[in-house]
């Protein structure tokens, strides 16, 4: 294996041979230069964004041919089977239900734990996958009657699973229902939801009311200003019911929360230590004994879940999340004042669509925004554009992995889904992912790139693109300029002259290395400095 140092220090010579002018590198001049994106690179950011890839050389080729086709390429790509998983990760981080571990029974985390694990956390992001690829409107999520698990799920809640109808499923799920007397009401039936977000008899659900309402109206009650009474006992219970009850100052918020929170009270497992897989319908109205609250959703009551599934999904509040969350993730960044009109326009284009994802991501694809140009919606404002943004971690992991086919793992979960391994040090979280390039993320992707270069190299016959690639050259020789281009060109969706600075730098960087190393090592570092440069945590 080729000595990580050597490696390291060919990446960060790579990284920083474009000194070939003075001041800035020719991609920094261009990139700070230019008005908007070329067709090329929308195409690259379209490809990252709903596909979680980068595009082929042979797409790359069309649109360099015809600039004029990436708008049809780039809606294609919407109907991508991959299109479902980017939705999930956009949505992961409202949901929250990717964590490390859940309270299981067994302190054992072999293989067959750590994937109990991971399937209750993408319980609620699989349904959306499926709403995504099936082309169903969005209030699916909580009208499903169904859920969609990992079959390891079927032997550890009560599910039955429920014969194919024909519809698309996203990879390794299967069609379930729940067996227990829960109402159907989508994802708020899940038990995923509420393993994630548990509560004490005490809490009341309160906490898991704010949990939906977050994750469904982009509204928390954690938001909202508090003038706590200054004579408020916060460590009796009973003056803490009296205040919850006729202190208008905490009635301000509890007036709706405590109403949505006695919805929930099936999931509450009383004293066990461990979330039970059972609903317990007997509990439905436990409210009547510790609240005195009965069920609504903001003035509106109801009686069981499914109620509150009915009146979430015809709330306004709703579709504006969910726009909000799929402009925010498809641009990189928060949505501030100024993009209010841009989402009402995006929001237009969703309730036309039917409420399908696949409308509303096509209506952010044709954002002027999005393509890094400034304009002016219909309803005002005046939204920043994206010339540039931060790779989401699961976008940088699964972009290599398709280059070189290498994944890192911890006990069979990816390594950037976990915060014990790399997630955190990427910047993100189950809370989502990070704007910000930061130290940690530089150095992930570093690693990654070495990883997945050792091991394209090694195994050029399961190395993604990169083997196809490996294979069609002698690891023995130097590269050629007209090799290291088309490396670029596969790696890293540019197409560069063969008297490019860059293209002159990387052969510098082979042999560098064959100084104190062997040709395989080289080649090792040329492609690691390729994986690492720059465009694969901006674009």
């Amino acid at each position: 294996m080729v000595k990580p140092s050597w490696v390291l220090g060919a990446c960060l010579l790579a990284l920083s041979c474009n000194e070939a002018t003075e001041g800035e590198s020719p991609v920094e001049e261009e990139r700070s230069d230019r008005a908007s994106l070329s067709p090329a690179e929308l195409l690259v950011r379209a490809s990252l964004d709903l596909r979680g890839i980068r595009p082929t050389p042979e797409e790359l080729a069309a649109v360099e041919d015809d600039p004029d086709s990436v708008d049809a390429m780039v809606e294609a790509f919407v109907d991508d089977p991959a299109f479902g998983l980017r939705m999930k990760d956009m949505f992961a981080g409202a949901w929250r239900t990717r964590i490390d571990f859940y309270p299981l029974e067994e302190d054992t985390y072999d293989e067959a734990q750590a994937a109990t694990h991971g399937a209750i956390g993408e319980e609620p992001l699989d349904l959306i996958a499926y709403i995504a690829i099936n082309d169903l409107p969005f209030t699916h999520l909580l009208h499903s009657t169904e859920t969609l698990v990992d079959p390891v799920l079927l032997e550890q809640w009560p599910l039955e699973a429920v014969a194919e109808d024909g519809t698309l499923l996203p990879p390794g799920v299967v069609r379930a229902r729940y067996t227990d007397g829960r109402p159907s009401a989508g994802v708020l039936a899940m038990n995923s939801v509420y393993w994630r977000h548990s509560s004490t008899i005490e809490n009341a659900n309160r906490g898991r009311a704010n949990a939906l309402s977050q994750a469904l109206l982009c509204q928390s009650y954690l938001d909202r200003p508090i003038d706590f009474p200054s004579d408020l006992d916060l460590t009796d219970s009973e003056s803490i019911r009296d205040a919850i009850a006729n202190n208008p100052a905490c009635q301000g918020c509890h007036s709706t929360l405590d109403p949505f929170a006695s919805y929930l009270w099936g999931f509450m497992y009383g004293e066990a230590e461990q979330p039970q897989p059972t609903y317990s319908p007997e509990l439905e109205r436990a409210w009547r004994i510790y609240t005195d609250t009965a069920p609504a959703f903001f003035g509106k009551p109801g009686d069981r879940l499914a109620d509150l599934a009915d009146h979430v999904a015809g709330d306004e509040r709703f579709v504006a999340c969910t726009v909000r969350r799929v402009y925010e993730g498809m641009l990189g960044r928060k949505a501030v004042l100024e993009d209010e009109g841009a989402l009402a326009e995006h929001r237009e284009a969703f309730l036309a669509g039917g409420l399908t994802l696949d409308s509303l991501a096509r209506s952010i694809l044709a954002d002027p925004s999005y393509r890094g140009q400034r304009w002016t919606p219909r309803f005002g404002g005046d939204p920043e554009p994206v010339h540039e943004k931060v790779a989401p971690v699961g976008v940088l992991a699964s972009s290599l992995q398709s280059l070189s086919g290498y994944t890192l793992t911890y006990n069979g979960r990816p390594a950037t889904r976990l915060d014990f391994g790399l997630r955190a040090l990427a910047g993100g979280s189950d809370r989502g992912d990070t704007t910000d390039v930061s130290t940690g993320a530089v150095l992930v992707q570093r690693r990654l790139a070495e990883a997945g270069a050792i091991f394209a190299i090694d195994n050029p016959d399961v190395g993604g693109r990169l083997g196809s690639y490996i294979a069609g050259v002698d690891l023995s020789q130097p590269p050629t300029p007209d090799q290291i281009v088309e490396l670029v060109r596969v790696v890293r969706s540019r197409t560069l002259e063969t008297d490019h600075p860059e293209i002159e730098a990387m052969t510098r960087v082979w042999a560098d290395v064959l100084a104190i190393e062997t040709p395989r090592e080289a080649w090792v570092a040329l492609v690691t400095a390729v994986l690492a440069d720059p465009d694969h945590l901006l674009y």
